[in-house]
């Protein structure tokens, strides 16, 4: 179905509409048309805010980085519920632009939007359908532009001021879009201010009159300003970039882009985990930190211009690395079928069998692959058509499971999982099965003493459908006693609303032998004293306690020693009290 969207930034040629303030607010709106093929800097117009809507999906959201976020997220209205929905259209006649923008930073001349449509099998015509949004208001003046169109049908354009202080504004016939087919659109400019703080601007575009049953609305940007804004500098952090990663005692060099679009910069500042550790006035903007010391940190560089208005880059996440262990990364398309008692020899974990909460692991070894913790806040939930089919006969508590396609899964921008196994120097392979929908994974290994380089990657990517992924580490660090940490999460949605990650499994292999229980066997008492033997392992040392009263308790070590794989004998040939009683601890 044909749409047509509006918006431009171009003079506007018809008349102002109304009317005198009631109780101290103001409110009067304009219409200008919107040429087709121009192209509206959203940069520029929104210096307090801006929106665009339908970039990649109908709920995709851009929207000005670095300003507290006043334009809301559309809602769509209409005459009933039913049938009533919001998509994404990309033959806008005109296109946007803008520079600094989040979560896509730059882009240039898109033409793309959302449309409001509501049919009914009964024959109902779509009018009234459309979309509201609200803007924060208060006693000082702003300018709201509002980017807009139709097809096969003419809009209506209404703004009121949550508090009454002002007339409505309603567009007329003449100051509206009126497309018979797909044309061009248009944008209403609002300039308001209510009777007192803490209130909303309240505008909804909707269909006045239809064509066509197909007709519909088309909605497509917003830019809000007032008299005197300073448009906040527009910062980059070109480097570090994000996930970067340095050996022990390497000079980091900073660089930063910077621009002020009603200005100039007069510095910019660069931070790491919140601590200054220089500026530079001088373009371009670099500085380096010399001998940066082992650990994670979060950077950005803060830009300042000529009016003291400052506003940060979007962070990076850097590592700073020493040496000693090792960490290899990969991934692949994950099979078809996987045997989870087969491939994790040392442990396996699955999640989502029958409910979000459901948490099924290896029995009869010592767990090591943890249960994860959840990034975000939003609800972790269960699917059960995931593309690999796992099973296991050795699992707790379903002993046996064959080929289900079950998993986790959770929505929402920077939201996932967080893991962790063991690491000490021993060699170890894990496997993550994971997977997303609309959206850009990324996914972060790194060992907690920092004795290797991470492995990070965001390659894997869909806009419109499920991807699946196993990724493999193998790793081990410098000393025992360590973690190796992996997280899991969208870095971007192109659907916002159920964009997600999804987690099955994961495999475990490789390390020491899990330590078993040590028990005291053949325990006898002769004329030699109190005799018994132990079962030991290699690699693990065993202390032997006894007291000859548990009431009070005063255990004394009776002998140290290691373990070799074999029954060690023990001994207490000063074991003259008709009762003793004994111990063994193993590590």
């Amino acid at each position: 179905m044909k749409f047509q969207a509006v918006r431009s930034f171009f003079p506007i040629t018809m008349a102002l509409l109304l009317g005198a303030s009631v109780r101290g607010g103001t409110l009067t709106g304009s219409f200008a048309p919107v040429a087709s093929g121009s192209n509206v800097d959203l940069t520029m117009a929104g210096k307090l805010d801006w929106v665009h809507w339908g970039l990649y999906t109908d709920s995709s959201i851009d929207r000005k980085a670095g300003v507290t976020p006043q334009i809301s997220n559309f809602t769509i209205v209409g005459n009933s519920s039913n049938f009533l929905a919001a998509y994404r259209y990309a033959d806008n006649s005109n296109g946007y632009t803008w520079y600094d923008g989040q979560p896509t930073t730059t882009v240039t001349n898109t033409t793309t939007g959302v449309w409001a449509y509501q049919a009914d099998p009964g024959g109902s015509f779509p009018m009234g359908s459309g979309f509201q949004i609200t803007v924060p208001a208060d006693t000082t003046q702003k300018t709201l532009q509002v980017f807009v169109g139709a097809f096969a049908a003419r809009g209506e354009l209404k703004a009121s001021l949550s508090d009454g202080s002002a007339p409505q504004f309603t567009s007329s016939f003449a100051q509206t879009v009126n497309n018979s087919t797909n044309g061009p659109g248009g944008v209403f400019t609002l300039n308001f201010a209510a009777g007192s703080p803490g209130q909303t601007l309240i505008v909804q575009w909707v269909v006045a009159q239809d064509y066509s049953l197909s007709a519909n609305v088309t909605l497509q940007a917003a830019a809000l300003t007032e008299a005197g804004a300073d448009n906040p500098p527009f910062v980059l952090l070109n480097s570090p970039t994000n996930d970067a990663a340095y050996p022990a005692s390497t000079n980091v060099i900073f660089t930063g882009t910077a621009q002020d679009f009603d200005g100039s910069v007069t510095n910019i500042e660069f931070f790491a985990n919140g601590n200054k550790l220089g500026e530079t006035n001088v373009s371009p903007f670099t500085f380096t930190w010399s001998n940066a010391p082992v650990g994670q940190y979060s950077v950005t560089a803060v830009a300042t211009d000529n009016a003291g208005i400052s506003r940060p880059s979007v962070p990076a996440n850097i590592f700073v690395y020493g040496n000693g262990g090792t960490e290899i990364g990969s991934l692949a398309n994950p099979p078809a079928t996987v045997d989870l008692t087969a491939e994790g020899t040392a442990d396996w974990i699955h999640w989502g069998l029958t409910n979000a909460t459901d948490v099924d692991y290896k029995s009869n070894v010592v767990r090591k692959i943890s249960n994860f913790t959840e990034l975000g806040t939003n609800a972790i939930q269960q699917y059960g058509d995931n593309f690999t089919a796992f099973s296991w006969s050795d699992g707790i508590p379903d002993g046996t499971v064959s080929g289900t396609t079950t998993g986790v899964f959770v929505t929402g921008a920077t939201n996932g999982f967080e893991l962790t196994v063991p690491a000490d120097t021993n060699s170890r392979t894990l496997r993550i099965y994971a997977g997303l929908y609309g959206a850009q994974g990324r996914f972060q290994a790194y060992l907690s003493d920092l004795s290797a380089p991470p492995f990070t990657d965001m390659s894997v990517s869909n806009v419109y459908g499920n991807s699946y992924v196993v990724y493999t580490i193998t790793y081990a660090a410098a000393s025992p006693g360590q973690t190796l940490k992996v997280l899991y999460s969208s870095a971007n949605l192109f659907d916002t609303v159920y964009g997600n990650v999804t987690l099955q499994a994961g495999t475990l292999q490789g390390g020491p032998p899990d330590l078993m229980p040590a028990y005291l066997l053949s325990p006898q008492y002769t004329t030699n004293g109190f005799s018994f033997s132990v079962a030991t392992q290699t690699n693990h040392n065993y202390t032997v306690e006894y007291t000859d009263s548990l009431n009070p308790t005063a255990w004394q070590t009776l002998t140290n020693f290691a373990g070799d794989g074999g029954t060690a004998g023990i001994l207490d040939p000063n074991a003259l009290a008709t009762q003793r009683f004994y111990r063994v601890f193993a590590q």
